[in-house]
């Protein structure tokens, strides 16, 4: 179960400006549930993630992941997240940074060269294995991000716009280890950001809609994208008229 209540973060910038990235956000998810998080730019999506993978402190509120602070629980068990932009070590090729993530994520001895031989097969970059990393394209940037998550899925995944950069067929793809991921456990729960409100659709059993750093509506997704886009943007409309 991941429960906030009350979160809010205040970011301060220069000549005293202040930004309320979340404003008193209240949110409940049940373990093994797949969720999607949408809204406008700005919104607090990425800071929610933040959040809940225990790198941004709220300012107010309680979060719990499992029972536990987000801190506590990715200390002991581990939280996996896709960015909403992949950060890569310029100098390194792309099979060399999965190696010193497979290491960073405890693999040892000959699980090292197998476990990123099986995830560059996954996302399709064994023939890339040996670019370096500062000349990838965004999409396969963002391919390297999913791999890194392969490597070793945890119980929690938080993926922020993971469909950015990637063209049809590699869309087309994501969708499959997605299914695969959440086939893998019924106990895994996996949160999902995106502004690809038809990919939503297919993809999640429930969609969040933030906007200011508040919930402003959450219901079942139904498979049907055409209603949810229709939903999701009556719902921001009247958030906005308020």
């Amino acid at each position: 179960m991941i429960e906030l209540s009350g979160v809010s973060k205040t970011y301060r910038r220069r000549m005293s400006q202040r930004i309320n990235a979340l404003a008193g956000l209240d949110l409940r998810i049940a373990a093994g549930s797949t969720v999607a998080v949408v809204g406008p730019n700005g919104a607090g999506k990425s800071t929610l993630f933040g959040v809940l993978a225990g790198l941004i402190r709220p300012d107010r509120g309680r979060t719990l992941v499992h029972g536990v602070a987000p801190v506590a629980y990715v200390r002991s068990r581990g939280v996996g997240m896709l960015p909403d932009r992949v950060r890569l070590p310029d100098r390194l090729t792309v099979r060399e940074t999965l190696v010193r993530l497979a290491i960073l994520d405890g693999y040892s001895g000959a699980a090292i060269p197998r476990s990123v031989d099986r995830v560059l097969d996954l996302t399709g970059l064994g023939d890339r294995a040996g670019d370096r990393c500062v000349g990838l394209s965004h999409g396969l940037r963002q391919r390297v991000g999913i791999a890194q998550l392969l490597l070793r899925p945890r119980e929690v995944l938080l993926l922020d716009e993971p469909l950015s950069g990637l063209d049809p067929v590699w869309r087309a793809r994501f969708r499959e280890l997605f299914e695969q991921l959440r086939r893998e456990s019924s106990e895994r729960t996996l949160l999902l950001s995106s502004h690809e409100l038809g990919e939503t659709a297919r993809l999640t059993e429930r969609v969040v809609v933030i906007d200011a750093g508040r919930v402003v509506d959450d219901f079942p997704t139904r498979g049907d994208s055409e209603a949810l886009e229709r939903r999701v943007l009556s719902v921001l409309q009247h958030a906005r008229e308020r």
